[in-house]
């Protein structure tokens, strides 16, 4: 059997993240970051035996254009109108991110909630109870599987109110990095997964709790000194300098907090040691 081969449109710094992920599962892939028309869209598809476009950048009006002329592209116009029709809210104070995978054969997988608050991402949410916990996730599903969703997105809620619809980002979550390094499967090898229809992989954390943050690169320094400092202090330390994370997994979360507060700091040049 022949390898698919897959046309990506997402941001251009995601793009590496789905390349590392294909050349893993052996898939071929074809990329961009550019709008395109229905006409352009088309043009773009030849040789590709489907298409994973992101909403933000290609207009459901072209994903149309597509599919009426046989092209295989998620997700599915019709699934974009559905959400689109969802209210959603300013958010202001802290958020939540619950992510969630969908095969054409409706096998689905959520991953573990995610507080976003003040640069920093900890999963699960701390402080939820399991109950809780699960009827916010079974919301999730149950919604992927009402609109059809074939592919993933990251529905992006009040922390408080967690029915407060804030968001929805497509094929890059704003949880990026977390499930990069504290998840059996990512995010976006089982968006890969859901689009070919391959059975979805585990979304189990390889801890208990997962820490990431954003980093500030110091303007008196560069992103590459403050490597010796924190890799030494702590060599469980992850980073990903293309969207600026730093991210550690374990099981002590005030400890975990303390590090990559610490490697904020230290990398912004708050502090010096």
């Amino acid at each position: 059997m022949k390898p698919p081969f897959i046309g990506l449109i997402t941001q251009e710094w995601s793009q590496s993240a789905y390349q590392v992920q294909a050349t893993k599962l052996g898939i071929g892939l074809k990329t961009s970051n550019k709008k395109m028309s229905g006409s352009e869209l088309i043009d773009f598809a030849k040789e590709c035996d489907l298409l994973y476009v992101d909403p933000a950048i290609i207009s459901s009006s072209a994903i149309k254009t597509a599919e009426k002329s046989g092209i295989r592209i998620y997700p599915s116009s019709k699934t974009i109108d559905e959400l689109a029709k969802i209210t959603s809210h300013t958010g202001e104070a802290d958020q939540l991110s619950v992510l969630v995978t969908r095969s054409a054969h409706a096998q689905a997988a959520s991953w573990p909630i995610t507080l976003l608050t003040n640069e920093l991402c900890i999963t699960p949410l701390p402080g939820i109870s399991d109950e809780i916990a699960q009827e916010i996730q079974m919301s999730v599903l149950k919604l992927a599987a009402e609109v059809d969703l074939v592919g993933g997105f990251e529905l992006v809620v009040d922390a408080t109110e967690y029915k407060k619809l804030i968001g929805i980002n497509w094929i890059t979550p704003t949880a990026n990095y977390w499930n990069q390094i504290g998840s059996v499967t990512s995010f976006y090898e089982q968006n890969l997964r859901a689009i070919l229809d391959l059975p979805l992989g585990s979304t189990q954390l390889i801890s208990k709790y997962v820490v990431t943050g954003t980093l500030e690169t110091d303007q008196n320094s560069d992103d590459y000194r403050p490597y010796l400092h924190l890799m030494a202090r702590n060599p469980r330390l992850k980073f990903d300098q293309s969207i600026k994370q730093v991210g550690v997994a374990g099981d002590d979360l005030e400890e975990l907090l303390t590090e990559i507060i610490h490697a904020q700091q230290y990398y912004s040049g708050k502090i010096v040691e």
